[in-house]
């Protein structure tokens, strides 16, 4: 999503990373997508992405979302656990055991049911959350907490059914009402060529008694509320439901980490959370909140100083709107 914030972001990520080589600017692209990545994490990347992690179409950018993601989550995945464990305990406020990570994580096919087979093939498109953290908390339940991550985007993916040409009944998303009387009536319910029924509704029902009750915080207005800005967390925040669902959780935290200063990601973010029935278990986290600990379990003072300069977080990005 190209926006003002974005452009002048990778401006600036030219300007900075072409003074380290000596030169007044580098090309948007790197020759090579390991140039995006903190040397000493490049072959761990290596082999997720050999085993089959997907991969974005754009890992070379500069400003790769991607990319950024992956700076953040290896650390954690290959370092000591620790002091990622203490920073999330702090941040969840409960305490916390890190036991593993997971990169573009969208557990099975069946959970959400976004797909018609029983598992996912390269061309489907499905929820996946940026990074999952799995953890255990002080009486040894298993947990989860999902992050998205968002570098220079200019908000969250919306809804596709709403301008979808196969999509015959609009009322549920031009009326709110209309869409929380009937939610099966959305679209997204059973698009076009799918054979079975999503569970985004059926889940949200399960944990609030309706889906109205997931937005506890919101007053209704206007159109379908997922329509827009809130269509990407309320997926993540159904793949979390589906865990626990599956059994595969007992409890779950849902997180945005951002670049510090994209303002097109926080006002969307946190009127979802307050919206949210499950406020206390959604959280936001600038990136530059957690790189002491990243660095930490790394044991490497200078992963902190890459990162602030390579995503240039310690100067202001001018930009206009």
């Amino acid at each position: 999503m190209t926006n003002p914030f974005s452009k002048a972001l990778l401006r600036a990520q030219m300007r900075r990373q072409g003074q380290e080589v000596g030169r007044t600017s580098l090309p948007p692209m790197q020759a090579d997508w390991r140039g995006n990545l903190y040397p000493s994490l490049v072959p761990e990347a290596e082999r997720l992405i050999n085993e089959g992690l997907p991969r974005h179409s754009h890992l070379e950018a500069r400003n790769s979302s991607q990319a950024f993601a992956i700076n953040l989550a290896l650390p954690a995945a290959v370092g000591d656990p620790a002091p990622i464990s203490a920073a999330l305990s702090a941040l969840v406020k409960m305490q916390l055991t890190l036991k593993s990570v997971a990169l573009e994580y969208a557990g099975e096919a069946g959970w959400l049911a976004e797909v018609s087979g029983a598992s996912f093939k390269p061309k489907d498109r499905y929820t996946m959350a940026d990074i999952a953290l799995f953890v255990e908390d002080a009486q040894g339940r298993s947990g989860v907490i999902l992050i998205e991550v968002k570098l220079s985007e200019g908000g969250f993916t919306t809804c596709g059914g709403v301008t979808s040409r196969h999509n015959k009944d609009r009322a549920p998303c031009e009326d709110a009402s209309v869409f929380l009387s009937d939610p099966s009536r959305c679209y997204l319910t059973r698009p076009k060529f799918s054979s079975r029924d999503r569970r985004y509704w059926a889940l949200l029902e399960g944990a609030y008694g309706a889906v109205r009750g997931a937005l506890s915080g919101w007053e209704p207005e206007g159109g379908c509320p997922f329509a827009g800005d809130w269509q990407q967390p309320m997926r993540n925040h159904a793949l979390a439901l589906a865990m626990v669902d599956a059994g595969q959780a007992s409890f779950w935290h849902l997180a945005l980490v951002h670049h510090d200063q994209n303002p097109y990601v926080v006002e969307p973010w946190e009127a979802y959370r307050l919206a949210s029935a499950a406020s206390a278990q959604l959280h936001r986290w600038p990136a530059s909140t957690l790189l002491t600990a990243l660095s930490e379990a790394l044991q490497d003072p200078s992963y902190t100083s890459w990162m602030t300069s390579r995503y240039v977080l310690d100067e202001e990005i001018k930009y206009e709107l």
